[in-house]
């Protein structure tokens, strides 16, 4: 037998059911030990017995969600990116670049040249609070968000960043949260 429906505890608001139409989709999230999954899916019909539920079509367009370790803040900060020039050369390159956004688990910063994916480098980064931090990264993504110009945001995650350091980081991002929130922005 193939089962074309599921059931579901039926959803509450400030301890009310939410009521939904025959035949009306909704989008729905399921938490478990692997990470977040969001859905579509179509109500069908309710039952209202000791648990209230609701039956509804099989999910469809599933998808993981990415959850975040660490809080994302946008911020234009210089850093001085060190990589070699090519895979055959022991030729280090420094380019002077700006963050696009920095967290406790890494940075994108703004480039206008590619870079290779799982590229080794070394960031330093200024901060008038805490001085220079040296961290070494990895670059685990690359998006170039308009074809036709020569720019690119390129994600870099940290790598061996001791708690010290990431305590760092994390403070000053939220001492800029909290001076956003002051200023109404």
């Amino acid at each position: 037998m193939i089962h074309d429906h599921m059931i579901i505890a039926m959803p509450m608001d400030k301890g009310y059911p939410v009521l939904h139409g025959r035949g009306n989709a909704f989008y729905g999230k399921v938490y478990d030990e692997s990470g977040v999954y969001s859905f579509k899916s179509t109500y069908v019909d309710m039952k209202m017995s000791h648990l209230p539920i609701w039956i509804v079509t099989m999910p469809v367009d599933v998808q993981k969600n990415q959850q975040r370790e660490f809080v994302r803040f946008d911020i234009a900060l210089p850093v001085v990116v060190q990589c070699p020039a090519d895979d055959e050369s022991d030729e280090i390159v420094p380019m002077k670049l700006t963050t696009k956004d920095l967290s406790g688990g890494g940075l994108q910063v703004i480039c206008n040249q590619k870079m290779k994916l799982g590229k080794k480098i070394q960031l330093t980064l200024d901060f008038l609070e805490c001085g220079s931090l040296k961290i070494d990264g990895d670059v685990v993504r690359i998006h170039q968000p308009q074809a036709e110009r020569k720019l690119y945001w390129i994600s870099i995650k940290f790598l061996g960043i001791s708690e010290i350091i990431r305590d760092k980081i994390s403070r000053f991002i939220f001492r800029k949260q909290l001076e956003q929130r002051q200023k109404g922005l």
